[in-house]
């Protein structure tokens, strides 16, 4: 009897939601169905926050807001199993996976182990378990590649089954687009941002274009460090400060591609030399640990549910990653 791994995801509600194959499937449980085609990367560009902390798309609905990823799995005894895989016509049982950064690998019964762009064009397919009910899900691999020659970041394009000739993507970006997901080992509260604790075999899909990813792709990748440091708290630090989240409750405070500057003492974002900018605040993984009021990026002066400190020297009241408001015209 193979041993199965289970994944805790984001977005529990809306994984069962999603609709499944309309027709029977073949014996390996595998739908064939239509092709989609695979979105072209787009490179990183100026650092521009938004509310966002996930753009998973897994039933047609866009979770904006301040949501991250909906109801959490595994917690009041949902969950999602990785139950077989079919890579260029064979299927395979899945006695294992994990990640490694955010590379997937995926070992089988027979004891193959696929990972990076083996995985290109493959199928998944998931057992989901929520409220007494099963129901299982395939999601296709559309590509897989690294976000630039050398990154240990790697970015999948996904689709969800949705119907016999119906694919939908995984994630789409503020524009409605469909665009890629990293994969973090981590899940988040969708109410207040936070971090949960980890627990073994947790995974998320961190759509790009919202806090998660973007926080990766700025180079605050949680399974590094820089400088002998773990950029882990660096990654949920850089979530609060995308999103604005001051009090680190959750609430966003700011707009969607509001421009902000972003910089470090460990060497990852540094000074733009071409921005003019005033310090906004500083950020750790549970808000701003100082802020100063008059430079907010959207509001300045609007009232906040927490008493935070006013910023004196630069990294003085021990933030991990500055943000600065950007300073238009002359």
């Amino acid at each position: 009897m193979s041993m199965r791994t289970r994944w805790l995801a984001g977005a529990a509600t809306s994984v069962v939601m999603a609709a499944g194959c309309d027709v029977p499937p073949a014996e390996d449980g595998f739908c064939e169905c239509g092709e989609v085609e695979a979105r072209e990367v787009h490179g990183n560009g100026i650092n521009l926050n938004g509310i966002n902390l996930n753009g998973i798309n897994l039933n047609g609905i866009n979770l904006n807001g301040i949501n991250l990823n909906g109801t959490l799995l595994g917690y009041g005894g949902d969950y999602v199993t990785l139950d077989k895989i079919r890579v260029r016509g064979d299927t395979l049982d899945i006695k294992s996976s994990w990640l490694e950064g955010s590379n997937l690998f995926v070992k089988s019964t027979t004891n193959v182990v696929l990972g990076g762009t083996q995985l290109d064009a493959a199928k998944l397919k998931f057992e989901v378990r929520e409220n007494g009910w099963t129901k299982t899900k395939t999601i296709k691999v559309l590509d897989v590649e690294l976000l630039a020659p050398g990154s240990d970041v790697w970015l999948y394009d996904l689709a969800l089954k949705a119907g016999y000739d119906d694919w939908t993507p995984l994630c789409l970006d503020n524009a409605g687009e469909p665009t890629q997901a990293i994969l973090l080992a981590d899940v988040w509260s969708p109410e207040t941002g936070d971090r949960r604790a980890a627990v073994s075999g947790t995974a998320t899909f961190a759509c790009r274009d919202a806090a998660l990813a973007k926080c990766v792709e700025w180079g605050y990748r949680p399974w590094a460090s820089k400088s002998g440091q773990s950029l882990r708290d660096y990654h949920q630090a850089c979530t609060r400060l995308v999103r604005a989240d001051y009090c680190g409750d959750g609430t966003a405070h700011t707009l969607y591609g509001t421009p902000v500057h972003v910089l470090d003492q460990i060497g990852i974002q540094n000074v733009d030399p071409t921005q003019q900018f005033v310090i906004e605040a500083e950020w750790g993984p549970d808000g701003a640990v100082c802020l100063n009021q008059a430079n907010r990026r959207v509001v300045a002066g609007q009232p906040l549910a927490c008493e935070i400190p006013t910023c004196g020297a630069p990294f003085a009241s021990g933030g991990l990653i500055q943000s600065g408001k950007v300073v238009v015209g002359p």
